[in-house]
């Protein structure tokens, strides 16, 4: 019994902290992917600024947006077509999140843009006719935080997962292997009260 305790309680103490790190992910995600060609209320970078995009778009789009922009442009949504036109027609980079790491992202977002707002209530407006070689220049650097960044947020929650399972897996094990090596005790114990 003390066994079966022990595997729920060790279930029920990493349980929240998936949750947590799963919560905690907007500010990291948005440094490692977003922050190179957005900003959230300080003007217009490579793309949009961010700020009161949750009121611009539905949660729904943006998911499907910040997972495959180019599909949504080449199936023709109007949005889409429009976002990508009035930003240089600089295509957004694909972005391998959970829906839940989207999700989380854009509460982040939504949060920096409400603190933004109430600290600096007169921003001054973003510059306007950023150049070519500028514009170039913010996309290869976003494509490089797309390989490097990117890629190291998602290795290191897939990691986080990979560790829980691994201590579930072994408890398991360890609790089968007490199990029958009890079982086996028991019936080499019957054995012998038979023979004797």
């Amino acid at each position: 019994m003390k066994i079966y305790s022990l595997l729920i309680a060790s279930v029920l103490v990493t349980a929240p902290s998936v949750q947590s790190f799963a919560d905690d992910q907007g500010p990291t995600l948005f440094k490692t992917i977003c922050a190179t060609c957005h900003t959230i209320g300080k003007g217009k970078l490579v793309g949009p600024d961010l700020k009161g995009v949750g009121d611009r778009h539905p949660e729904a789009w943006l998911i499907k947006w910040i997972k495959g922009s180019q599909a949504m442009v080449k199936a023709g949504d109007a949005d889409a077509v429009k976002l990508f036109k009035d930003n240089s027609m600089i295509p957004m980079p694909d972005q391998a999140l959970s829906d839940d790491q989207i999700k989380s992202l854009l509460a982040y977002i939504k949060t920096e843009g409400s603190e933004e707002e109430a600290a600096a209530p007169a921003a001054a407006p973003p510059a306007s006719g950023v150049d070519q070689v500028t514009i170039a220049t913010q996309k290869a650097a976003a494509d490089q935080s797309k390989e490097s960044g990117g890629l190291l947020t998602m290795f290191s929650f897939t990691e986080y997962i990979l560790m829980f399972l691994m201590i579930i897996m072994l408890i398991i094990i360890w609790v089968l292997s007490t199990a029958i090596k009890s079982l086996a005790e028991k019936r080499v114990e019957d054995a012998l009260k038979q023979k004797a």
